[in-house]
């Protein structure tokens, strides 16, 4: 960087505001995100994209059906359903005395509905999500705590691809 013009003091100052920009930015905890997507042409007719942020040890897989793994540990299974399956799930989790809904809404313009349900010795941490535009519902099922479903799940973006 060359500073130009004005008194040396000046630019001194200059040169002082800019190593203060650049150290500030640095101490704000500036953190790099890779994100690894693949689309999935689903028997909807609809081309899914599911991305996901890969840092910190998360991982994804690009055959059906999807793994999203931490540490090489698995938390999700993920597969792809027919939009009627939104409700399906609905009606059976509300169906299932084992079953209790956790958190539901929108996310990136998809509905979803979060649940846990006791399966034999476990208890699993599950999403179901309407992807917004199309005729798909992506099933996310994993054996994961509360915590690190929800954590994976955050680091999710679902669309239709264009």
């Amino acid at each position: 960087m060359r500073i130009t013009g004005g008194t040396i003091a000046e630019r001194i100052a200059a040169m002082c505001a800019a190593a203060a920009v650049v150290v500030t930015m640095g101490a704000c905890g500036v953190k790099a995100h890779a994100d690894k997507s693949y689309t999935f042409n689903v028997d909807t007719g609809d081309a899914i994209k599911v991305t996901l942020d890969v840092t910190d040890g998360y991982d994804i897989t690009g055959k059906v059906p999807f793994e999203v793994t931490k540490d090489g540990e698995e938390i999700f299974e993920g597969s792809f359903l027919h939009e009627e399956g939104y409700e399906l799930y609905r009606e059976q989790i509300d169906g299932d005395d084992t079953a209790e809904i956790l958190n539901e809404g929108e996310r990136n313009g998809n509905d979803f509905i979060f649940w846990q349900e006791a399966v034999d010795d476990a208890t699993e941490h599950n999403y179901v999500v309407k992807v917004k535009d199309s005729a798909t519902v992506v099933l996310l099922e994993g054996n994961a705590s509360e915590d690190a479903a929800k954590a994976a799940f955050d680091r999710m973006k679902i669309v239709v691809d264009d």
